[in-house]
């Protein structure tokens, strides 16, 4: 039995399912990467409901137990080459239901939950160790593939306003690797990864490592593939209804990390930023008398 057999037995036998055992199914239906990574006690307790409860729907599912329903969420992570077209299928499914507008208000209160573990004791700790990587280093690489390209990108725009020490892994022409090729001990790589996992980044966080540079992994997971690599390590939530998992904690974070920058950047920073801003002016960048 695959996940999407589950969910959709998790659907038929959903109406007939005594309360407790409705709310589990809600919670695995909801979370399936919790599912797939959380013990059984874990993913209980974040569903409100006594560890029993998981136990007695995987029984109720047709599973010896948790642990054999936890193995096919764990498969289906592993895949990961399904993710896109079940949310797709989920969002026809409202869409056909005229959910538009709860839609819409289950993205923002899923947004509005990611945002607030920004705020969580160990993430501003993450913070603090990550911006004081970032003030000593040589020089910072920062990556960032696919729907996490925007992060990244955004963090090497800003940065470039007031430190010249900041080279976006781009990637153009296949040389996403080739800017590492001289990086070494003194430097810092900044890694934005959620999964589904680029191989490319988890192959840049490896061989960073290797020649002793510090990483910075901005994650979804604690055992993401790059957490085990990082000096400072970031997890924030990406859950969301939407197509892909969200970019929005990501994108938070790479501001966050450049406002930290500038304020402790001191009259160096400003006087960097003044050079960029006439620059753009040299080069008439932005509208002067926009209509």
């Amino acid at each position: 039995m695959d996940k999407r057999a589950v969910d959709t037995l998790i659907e038929q036998t959903y109406q007939s399912l005594p309360p407790k055992l409705q709310r589990a199914a809600r919670y695995a239906i909801d979370n399936p990467k919790a599912m797939a990574l959380n013990s059984m006690r874990s993913s209980a307790a974040e569903a409100g409901l006594p560890a029993s409860a998981m136990h007695r729907l995987a029984r109720t599912l047709g599973f010896d137990g948790y642990e054999a329903m936890r193995t096919v969420y764990r498969d289906w992570l592993a895949q990961g080459s399904g993710m896109f077209a079940e949310r797709a299928t989920a969002l026809q499914k409202r869409g056909a239901a005229n959910e538009s507008e709860r839609l819409v208000g289950d993205i923002v209160q899923a947004e509005t939950r990611n945002l607030a573990q920004v705020t969580d004791p160990r993430t501003l700790a993450a913070l603090k160790a990550a911006h004081d990587l970032l003030r000593r280093a040589r020089h910072i690489h920062v990556a960032g593939l696919r729907s996490l390209f925007p992060a990244a990108f955004y963090f090497n725009y800003a940065c470039n306003m007031f430190m010249p020490n900041v080279s976006l892994l781009s990637g153009v022409g296949g040389t996403f690797s080739d800017d590492l090729r001289h990086a070494g001990r003194d430097d810092v790589l900044v890694i934005f990864s959620y999964e589904p996992y680029a191989r490319d980044s988890v192959s840049a966080a490896r061989y960073a490592r290797a020649q002793g540079m510090q990483i910075i992994a901005v994650t979804d997971s604690a055992v993401s593939p790059i957490a085990g690599q990082a000096a400072a390590l970031i997890v924030v939530p990406n859950a969301t209804p939407a197509f892909f998992p969200s970019v929005v904690p990501a994108m938070a974070i790479a501001q966050t990390l450049v406002a930290l920058l500038i304020a402790s950047g001191e009259q160096g920073s400003l006087d960097e930023i003044e050079r960029s801003e006439t620059q753009l002016r040299d080069f008439s960048v932005y509208l002067k008398d926009p209509v």
